[in-house]
């Protein structure tokens, strides 16, 4: 029994959510990520500002308390002092915004200490100092405020790195998981592919069990039952050649034997126009014989056979076939040219016969009368090529693609008394390709008609 992966639908859903699921996961994380560094960099942008305006805030504010001081000590007013010491408080308040927001607690320490020292002696306290342990302070603030920025910059880059290698290995964990699916579908389907094929050839059907979806599984149990319908309809058709043959060369026999007789006169004589009746009777008959001996044949090509391998004599093989239309080639005055070279080729030689039976007598009812016949052979690396050519009209350019289908007959004239059926260069195709070779047309021209036969010297 199979093993079933589910259905095709499944499958197909399965794959999906395994390739988007990554992706997902991928998208999810760079979203948070990216959300997580968007807040802390609208959180440094809001410190370095709110910290900036603190910096020119306090530094205003120093330059204040001195210029303040200074004229306290020269008009001693009361409410210049009053003014001094609410600049200091004010300016107490901003350095404690100043050090939530900066962290430097011992310089903010060393300024308190200070403005202690100020607000006790107003008049002998040292005021220089202030001014500049505020710039100090702002620009060591400043600098702090630049590296956590600059931080936060090397935090995003190295975010982004991360981010890429874990894009790159999603995106491989995708494709590995993408081929692992297409391969789950596509190999059924090509183990399918080939089962049908090999049902069209009529070749053994493997019944391995197939692995895959249950679509798949039901098709290749369908082409299993197909296979075995038409076993059973190629049998009941050779059983109805193999009967319909018997049934039809008794009484053809005795036909063409009955035409002979009165041919020869021997019931007694006949006038001209008795002569041509038997004339007719006989072409008929024999045309009607060859006909069955064609069928038979094409229905022997058709089955699964395996070749009998030997050596076989071309030229002796040539010339036997080519003596079987001799009567034809001397009514129609044909120049026979054969092979001077003997050659030998390994190959079944029944089937050799079939192809170049077909071939010589295509060859002699095509040619014009008083025309000529060539046969040559070539052997190339392990391969032996046998033309065919006759003289005679070409045939049609929109027939050529056809010549080779069963019962096609073209538009060219046929030369001699009987009738063609039209599978004598179908059987002599299926015959090539069952010896593993191929039949092609050569050359196509007025006069220049070439068949050729391509056939391995030793097929095993």
């Amino acid at each position: 029994m199979a093993t079933r992966i589910g259905s095709l639908k499944q499958l197909v859903f399965i794959a999906f959510l395994l390739i988007i699921s990554p992706i997902g996961f991928l998208l999810y994380k760079t979203s948070a990520v990216l959300d997580e560094q968007l807040k802390r960099s609208y959180e440094q942008t809001q410190t370095a500002i709110e910290l900036g305006q603190q910096n020119n805030i306090l530094e205003r504010m120093a330059e204040d308390i001195v210029r303040t001081a200074q004229q306290y000590r020269i008009v001693q007013n009361s409410a210049i002092l009053e003014r001094l010491q609410d600049n200091i408080n004010t300016y107490r308040n901003r350095l404690a915004v100043h050090k939530f927001l900066a962290e430097t607690k011992p310089d903010h320490n060393v300024i308190n200490d200070l403005l202690t020292i100020i607000e006790r002696d107003p008049k002998g306290a040292e005021l220089s100092p202030l001014p500049l342990l505020t710039y100090q302070l702002t620009n060591r603030s400043h600098a702090q405020m630049l590296a956590a920025l600059e931080e936060l910059q090397k935090e995003a880059r190295a975010t982004r790195t991360a981010l890429w290698q874990q894009a790159a290995l999603l995106i491989v964990a995708t494709a590995v998981l993408m081929l692992l699916m297409t391969t789950l579908i596509s190999r059924p389907i090509g183990q399918l592919v080939r089962r049908i094929r090999s049902v069209g050839k009529r070749e053994p059907l493997s019944h391995k069990p197939l692995r895959g979806p249950r679509e798949i599984v039901q098709l290749q149990d369908q082409i299993i039952w197909l296979d075995e319908h038409l076993s059973e309809l190629e049998s009941v058709k050779a059983e109805f050649f193999r009967h319909i043959s018997h049934e039809l060369k008794t009484p053809l026999t005795t036909l063409r034997e009955g035409a002979d007789l009165l041919a020869e006169e021997v019931p007694g004589p006949l006038n001209d126009r008795q002569h041509h009746v038997v004339s007719l009777i006989q072409n008929g008959s024999i045309s009607l014989q060859k006909l069955i001996e064609q069928l038979l044949d094409y229905n022997r090509v058709q089955q699964v056979h395996l070749l009998s391998l030997e050596p076989v004599n071309l030229d002796a093989i040539i010339s036997e076939t080519t003596h079987t239309h001799q009567l034809q080639i001397i009514e129609k005055s044909l120049e026979i040219t054969t092979p001077k070279e003997s050659m030998s080729v390994k190959t079944d030689i029944e089937m050799l016969k079939r192809v170049l039976n077909n071939l010589i007598s295509n060859a002699v009812c095509y040619s014009d009368t008083g025309g000529a016949i060539t046969i040559t052979t070539k052997r190339t690396n392990q391969m032996m090529t046998i033309d065919v050519s006759n003289t005679g009209s070409a045939i049609p350019e929109n027939e050529v693609g056809k010549i080779f289908e069963p019962f096609f007959q073209g538009t060219r004239k046929r030369h001699g008394p009987l009738k063609g059926s039209g599978i004598g260069l179908s059987i002599a195709l299926e015959a090539a390709l069952a010896l593993n070779g191929n039949l092609c047309i050569a050359e196509n021209i007025q006069d220049k008609i070439t068949f050729r036969f391509i056939i391995p010297l030793d097929p095993s």
